[in-house]
């Protein structure tokens, strides 16, 4: 499904997937095989025009072994995803008996790779990554981290790790029904909300307002995150 017309290029995308999809997984290689560990991102300027990522992991996560500065890292930020049925192009295929024998289900997805080299945070930096992360994810009248008992904020701090991705390249996949015909796309967007299902009404709204730019990505990335 990685096609060119379903990429977006812009590097202000990087950080506002992140904002939007920050749980990410973290992809290293082992002596056996790629590892693998999840946590949220925290957004970052950084180096370079896409930013850079700032993540901790517990220490006992067998990952963390290979976690080590400048080593080769990618990061999948993975936005919603939802399948297709032909039978939603309603425009195409109108009628009682439409010819159906030339097309077949697809898959809509926003999916976000990004890859840089690991730098090790110091303790300053790990405290200011977790904290701006509960304040990305708390309510406004939320937990503040100055609530928690100060030995338990020292002493939980020495079982895990901060880690600093300077974000050198990333592929950015937006397939959400722009190859399709425009007159299909209402058709698909009542067909995922009336199926409700997982990520279809998500998916509504991203097919319904791209239209194939930065600038309509953006604006839906910041629609999903206030609403």
């Amino acid at each position: 499904m990685h096609y060119a017309e379903y990429k977006q290029h812009d590097p202000s995308l990087v950080q506002e997937m992140v904002r939007t999809f920050p749980f990410a997984t973290i992809l290293v290689n082992g002596s056996n095989g790629p590892l693998v560990a999840q946590a949220p991102l925290t957004p970052r300027s950084g180096e370079g025009p896409a930013g850079a990522v700032e993540f901790h992991l517990a220490l006992a996560n067998p990952i963390t072994g290979s976690l080590v500065p400048d080593v080769p890292v990618t990061l999948l930020v993975q936005g919603p995803g939802a399948a297709v049925s032909p039978s939603w192009y309603t425009a195409s295929f109108a009628g009682p008996t439409p010819d159906r024998s030339k097309t077949a289900p697809t898959y809509n997805y926003l999916s976000m790779v990004i890859r840089g080299r690991l730098s090790l945070m110091d303790d300053q930096a790990l405290q200011d990554q977790i904290k701006d992360l509960v304040l990305a994810n708390e309510p406004a009248d939320g937990w503040r981290i100055e609530e928690l008992a100060p030995h338990l904020w020292a002493g939980w701090r020495k079982a895990i790790r901060g880690y600093r991705l300077e974000v050198t390249e990333f592929d950015l996949t937006a397939k959400l029904s722009q190859g399709d015909s425009p007159g299909d796309k209402p058709g698909v967007v009542q067909g995922l909300r009336r199926r409700a299902l997982q990520d279809d009404a998500t998916m509504a709204r991203l097919v319904e307002g791209y239209d194939g730019s930065a600038a309509s990505l953006h604006a839906l990335l910041n629609d999903l995150r206030v609403r």
